[in-house]
């Protein structure tokens, strides 16, 4: 398993799949939405193998 959490800063369609374009540290990703329909621009999710599969509770933190 390869569990990560980032914060979305777009929310677009490709190929009729809602997308994110999520920032992990730094990184942009681009993540489908499909189990998370009502996620915003500025959620936290969590993402495993690729795919969001859930709103985080926790703030995305900077590691200093």
């Amino acid at each position: 398993m390869n569990i990560i959490t980032g914060q979305i800063e777009e929310i677009f369609v490709s190929d009729g799949m809602a997308m994110g374009k999520v920032n992990v540290r730094g990184a942009l990703l681009k993540v489908p939405l499909t189990f998370l329909m009502s996620a915003k621009v500025g959620d936290t999710i969590v993402i495993e193998s690729g795919v969001a599969i859930a709103k985080s509770e926790h703030e995305h933190s900077t590691e200093t």
